[in-house]
This record gives C-alpha cells, sequence and structure tokens, in this order.
C-alpha cells in the first residue's frame, strides 16, 4: 500500500479529534498528495485493516460526503477518480469559518 494513501486513511481516522475546517483541509490536503503520489507511481490501496469511521464523519460533514469518504477509506482500484470529487467539496468546508 502506498504510504500516501496511508496519510487519507491517517487524516480520515481524526474525524473524532478535529473540528470540521480542521478535518477538511487536513483530509483535503492528503487526498490532494495521494492524488499526486498514485500519477507517478499508480497503486491500488488494499482493504482497509477496519471500517471507517462512518458515524463520526455523519456528524462532522454530513451524510452525503461520509458517504463518499467511507468509500475511499475502504480503497479499490477507482480510488482516483473518487478522490478527485472529493477535492471540491473538502476545499469548501476547509475555507468556511469554523
Amino acid at each position: 500500500m502506498s504510504s500516501a494513501f496511508d496519510a487519507v486513511r491517517e487524516a480520515i481516522d481524526t474525524v473524532d479529534e478535529s473540528d470540521r475546517v480542521a478535518f477538511a483541509r487536513a483530509t483535503r490536503n492528503a487526498v490532494a498528495r495521494a492524488i499526486l503520489a498514485a500519477a507517478f507511481a499508480p497503486v491500488s490501496p488494499g482493504a482497509a485493516e477496519r471500517e471507517p469511521p462512518e458515524e463520526s464523519l455523519r456528524r462532522l460533514v454530513g451524510p452525503d460526503l461520509a458517504v463518499a469518504l467511507a468509500a475511499l477509506y475502504r480503497g479499490g482500484d477507482d480510488w482516483t477518480s473518487r478522490a478527485i470529487d472529493l477535492l471540491e467539496p473538502l476545499n469548501e468546508r476547509a475555507r468556511a469559518s469554523a
């Protein structure tokens, strides 16, 4: 597995430790770094060792973004397309007032 993708999962795992803006910023940055890393060395992340923190994600970022982040957390072959789709909503939340 890619360490850049590990950083995405680690960022998502901080959902209970972060406020909405800090979480969105850290997760957006980790997602962007993973996308760039995959452009140079494509990877297909293996299955996550545990399930994503979906309930916490729903509380912090709402149901739609929570579902998308949970799917990204799980990895899979088409993760880069899903990751690219997440950049805009994460950026909107990262730029919002805390």
